[in-house]
């Protein structure tokens, strides 16, 4: 079995940061893991029963796998949108505030 470190050094990511910069800058990442590492501690003693640290490091690990398919979905649209506002593409809309104040009334209505 490898070195827990030289398993470190070939996991940083593509531009070489470690793991420690990468969690602060995915908060919610983090959170999952410090409860999944919360659960394999156990120091408060809440768990007797190693299924039920099973069960609640699987379900920590399904709210994660969840999270990060909606964070990633919604990234991936966010640079499509950016993309195509950069092709100038007239069906790309921004979302924001309307300005218009509506079409006035022409007469008066009875």
């Amino acid at each position: 079995m490898d070195n827990p470190e030289e398993q470190v050094d070939r996991h940083k990511g593509a531009k070489g940061r470690s793991i420690d910069e990468r969690l602060r800058d995915n908060p919610i990442l983090r959170a999952r893991l410090e409860a999944i590492i919360a659960i394999a501690e156990n120091e408060d003693g809440a768990i007797e029963r190693a299924d039920d640290a099973e069960q609640r490091a699987i379900e920590e690990l399904q709210k994660l796998g969840n999270e990060l398919m909606h964070a990633r979905a919604s990234r991936q649209q966010e640079r499509k949108s950016e993309e195509q506002q950069r092709q100038g593409d007239p069906s790309v809309r921004r979302h924001g505030k309307k300005k218009s104040t509506g079409t006035q009334a022409l007469e008066k209505s009875r």
